[in-house]
């Protein structure tokens, strides 16, 4: 009888154990967001949204790796 006792003891000790792994602890960054990337409508050449300087117009959303390629195509495409 004793011997389930401790084996069930054991059991609900090694599930703490995991369920605490398991949580983020308060030093943790959070986890990292997936990486969308979009293409520069002045060069092509594709960049992390998140660092983006964007133009809406038309309805549409344009993203630009730099001010000066914003800069750019603002001047070629909207004289």
């Amino acid at each position: 009888m004793i011997r389930y006792l401790i084996i069930a003891v054991l059991f609900l000790l090694i599930i703490r154990v995991v369920t605490d792994l398991a949580r983020p602890r308060k030093g943790d960054p959070p986890p990292a967001e997936e990486s969308v990337l979009v293409p520069d409508a002045q060069t092509g050449v594709y960049f992390e949204k998140s660092k983006a300087v964007t133009v809406v117009t038309g309805g549409r959303t344009y993203y630009f790796s730099s001010r000066e390629n914003r800069d750019l195509w603002l001047r070629r495409n909207l004289e």
